[in-house]
């Protein structure tokens, strides 16, 4: 997530705003002066009320990149629907989070601020019901067998002597 900000730099620019990168939202922001290069702390910096946040939708058929915009200090976490408004007339399509990325981790829940990427999926592209496998007692057992085809069609039982 970049943001740009025109603030004061301590170093290149005490007295007049130049183009800043916002690195990092919270109590202590870290900024990146685009003008000499300087990384530093910004005390006193105004987190904005609404943060731009990537999107990235994997869609079975074709994925693409959105950007939403969330409100400062919007917690999120993994497996919350999300609604991302598409077109002009701004209907919302329905999305699962799927994961959230905050740097180069992968977190399960983050404020807004934190976030570098959103991960989704479709609503209606998921699938809540997961298949169990059904435990069997023994493989050989005949109440296994029932039920099951064969490529001839037959079961043979063959008993030991």
């Amino acid at each position: 997530m970049t943001q740009q900000i025109n603030i004061e730099c301590p170093s290149c620019s005490p007295e007049e705003k130049v183009s800043h990168e916002l690195i990092k939202f919270g109590i202590n922001p870290m900024v990146h002066c685009l003008e000499c290069g300087l990384v530093y702390v910004a005390s006193g910096l105004k987190t904005p009320d609404k943060i731009s946040v990537r999107v990235y939708v994997n869609r079975i058929e074709r994925p693409f990149t959105h950007w939403v915009k969330l409100d400062a200090g919007e917690l999120l976490h993994e497996d919350e629907e999300i609604v991302l408004a598409s077109g002009r007339n701004n209907d919302g399509n329905q999305y699962i989070i799927t994961s959230l990325q905050v740097g180069v981790r992968r977190v399960s829940s983050a404020l807004a601020e934190e976030l570098d990427t959103i991960w989704a999926r479709p609503l209606d592209e998921i699938t809540f019901a997961k298949r169990r496998k059904a435990r069997q007692k023994h493989p050989a057992s005949l109440e296994n067998m029932i039920g099951v085809s064969t490529p001839s069609g037959a079961v043979n039982i063959v008993q030991e002597t």
